[in-house]
């Protein structure tokens, strides 16, 4: 009887382990911007966050940084684990709906629209004389 219990008990842990391990993925639409590990941290640290030069962010990809997504609601960080899916469009101001998982600081994008196509500047107040 032990042996019959012990193999329900491994049987039972292999059908319900996949579904736990995807526990903390959930299904969520956010609003940010797509980076690298190099720019982004600052970023999000901004009041309000915002994105990362977008020149500065794809180089830093090309040359091996991680693509991050900063939420600006969040004011967070996460590592897009399909940075394929954000090629392009690093540092425009984008909604992606698909997974996050908080607790491992990871989204995987299905799907994103660019709400606001990124514009250079240089944080100097534009003077009110002419």
């Amino acid at each position: 009887m032990k042996g019959r219990n012990a193999i329900l008990a491994i049987g039972l842990l292999l059908v319900t382990w996949p579904l736990a391990a995807a526990a903390g993925d959930v299904s969520v639409t956010a609003t940010g911007w797509f980076g690298c590990d190099k720019c982004s941290p600052a970023r999000v640290k901004a009041d309000p966050p915002g994105p990362p030069g977008q020149e500065c962010a794809r180089k830093c990809i090309k040359d091996g940084a991680k693509v991050l997504f900063i939420d600006e609601n969040r004011k967070a960080l996460f590592t897009v684990d399909n940075p394929e899916a954000t090629r392009g469009i690093e540092s425009d101001y984008v909604e992606f709906t698909g997974t996050m998982n908080a607790e491992a600081k990871t989204v995987h994008v299905n799907s994103v629209t660019v709400k606001k196509k990124y514009v250079a500047s240089c944080g100097v107040p534009k003077s009110s004389k002419s």
